[in-house]
């Protein structure tokens, strides 16, 4: 059974998805600052795992009220353009109200 936990790394969170034996993606986040850091995949090249873990992170921002989430990370500039973050002088920015209204997913 696949499972998405949170769990904290120093002073950063991170959704992590995992089939209970290993890790199959993470997203390194911080809460503070609703800054996305980091997605990794462990296994296969997996965009579904890479979202997955995002919405995650996504939603938990959204709940708490930080409806303005960016990214500074230049390696994730094309996953994040492609689920709708828009890039200006390098920093991905998504308003969370508008993504989750906007999805496939109600």
């Amino acid at each position: 059974m696949i499972t998405i936990l949170n769990e904290k790394r120093g002073e950063n969170e991170l959704f992590v998805l995992s089939d209970g034996k290993e890790k199959l993606a993470e997203c390194e986040y911080s809460f503070d600052d609703a800054e996305i850091f980091a997605i990794n995949v462990f296994c296969e090249d997996n965009n579904v795992f890479r979202e997955s873990v995002l919405r995650a992170a996504l939603s938990r921002l959204d709940f708490a009220g930080k409806t303005d989430v960016i990214s500074k990370n230049p390696n994730l500039c094309d996953f994040l353009t492609g689920i709708g973050f828009e890039y200006i002088d390098g920093v991905g920015m998504i308003n969370t109200t508008v993504f989750f209204k906007n999805s496939a997913c109600k």
